[in-house]
């Protein structure tokens, strides 16, 4: 069960991600950005290549710790790595620990090319590994419990094949992809400066907003040099800066 929560999980950061870079491409800057296009925002994070280590908390309570690194790497590409350690309460279940490192490399135009997905829970050693090669229009993931692999598949990367594949995977039927795709749609990104006060120490930042079907479900803050000093969503996460605890 957990292994299927996991892979759920990871395929639905893929959506959201793939949702958010199609749009900053396609729509960089569209008649909706308020004062600053999000893209120019986003070359702010990678040409500094500000390292963001934020302090996750729920409703008010510490879960963990999240990093985020961005870079430049060679002439033309763009890494995204995130690593982190959240506890997180399942449904129906006990609080559990997640270890896990990401890696999103992209082209200079935010094209994602390849991405990786490593999420490790140790109580029961549990591990599941993911990636993506558009080049090659593959998707992989691997389950291991222990030191043994329980599930394992490769597949097309294109939508159209790899959501049905992944229901069936998970035990799903064909039928659910239409309903949980309707629950998805485009969401709308918007920049603007503003300040931003913070244990009394006022600061010039680039707010980012995502809004998703309406609802305001993402909002960043990104300083002159590209470094994420707080973040909040609409299901009570908050993220902060331990620069600017």
């Amino acid at each position: 069960m957990l292994y299927r929560a996991a892979t759920v999980a990871i395929v639905a950061f893929w959506l959201v991600m793939m949702a958010l870079l199609v749009r900053l491409e396609t729509h960089p800057d569209a008649t909706d950005i308020l004062d600053v296009p999000v893209s120019y925002v986003m070359r702010l994070i990678f040409k500094h290549g500000q390292q963001s280590l934020l302090a996750v908390r729920q409703e008010g309570t510490p879960i963990g710790t999240i990093s985020l690194r961005p870079s430049i790497t060679g002439t033309s590409g763009r890494l995204l790595e995130c690593s982190g350690a959240l506890s997180v309460q399942l449904p129906l279940a006990s609080r559990q620990r997640f270890n896990f490192n990401t890696a999103i490399d992209m082209d200079p135009t935010l094209r994602v090319r390849d991405f990786k997905v490593d999420v490790t829970i140790p109580g029961p050693r549990l591990r599941l590994t993911a990636q993506g090669d558009t080049a090659r229009n593959v998707f992989s993931y691997a389950v291991r419990q222990a030191d043994r692999v329980t599930a394992s598949q490769v597949l097309p990367m294109d939508a159209a094949r790899l959501g049905p594949a992944l229901l069936q995977n998970l035990g799903l039927p064909a039928s659910a992809l239409p309903v949980i795709s309707s629950g998805i749609s485009q969401p709308a990104v918007t920049a603007r400066e503003t300040r931003l006060t913070m244990h009394g120490e006022q600061l010039q930042v680039y707010e980012v907003t995502v809004t998703e079907a309406a609802a305001q479900v993402l909002d960043f803050y990104v300083t002159q040099l590209g470094q994420i000093v707080m973040a909040t969503t609409n299901f009570g996460c908050t993220f902060s800066a331990e620069d600017y605890q």
